[in-house]
């Protein structure tokens, strides 16, 4: 089993609503997006279920991932908003089955999660991935240090 992990891509300071989950992303962060879209479509299944936080930057995000690299399935859950480790592990802890899963959240409960599964500090920057495998029959089986890092990526974008 596989869980990929995507973090936002960039985005702007302060929303014109001054609301956090009302953030867009900037000119960076839609190119970020279109890059990783391209890369994920060389890695992944296109069988892939996302579960993705419900705010404006991590829909975003997921939408101009998936005109380079379309999803079977996009799940946006309010449970993924600035979700901690403990709120992140319940989550995936009561998913039922055992397929790849991609979940396109935020700092600091993802990069937490990352380093929790391999029990090795992953700092995701913005429109960073990383992709951890485990040897569980199940999300529920798994847990600290019982996953190891496989692949990790993070576009490079310089705007003129």
């Amino acid at each position: 089993m596989k869980l990929h992990i995507l973090r936002h891509a960039k985005t702007q300071v302060i929303a014109p609503s001054q609301k956090d989950f009302d953030r867009v992303l900037l000119p960076k962060g839609i190119e970020q997006s279109k890059k990783m879209g391209v890369y994920l479509n060389e890695k992944l299944s296109r069988k892939i279920t996302v579960y993705c936080s419900t705010s404006a930057r991590t829909q975003q995000t997921a939408k101009i991932v998936q005109e380079n690299f379309e999803f079977r399935d996009l799940r946006l859950t309010d449970q993924l908003y600035h979700a901690d480790l403990m709120s992140l592990l319940d989550f995936i802890w009561k998913l039922e089955g055992k397929e790849d899963l991609l979940i396109i959240g935020h700092n600091d409960g993802i990069s937490d999660l990352a380093s929790y599964f391999t029990d090795e500090y992953i700092g995701l920057q913005t429109c960073g991935y990383c992709c951890i495998e485990f040897e569980a029959d199940t999300w529920k089986n798994t847990s600290k240090g019982l996953g190891r890092l496989v692949d990790s990526f993070r576009p490079k974008v310089i705007l003129e």
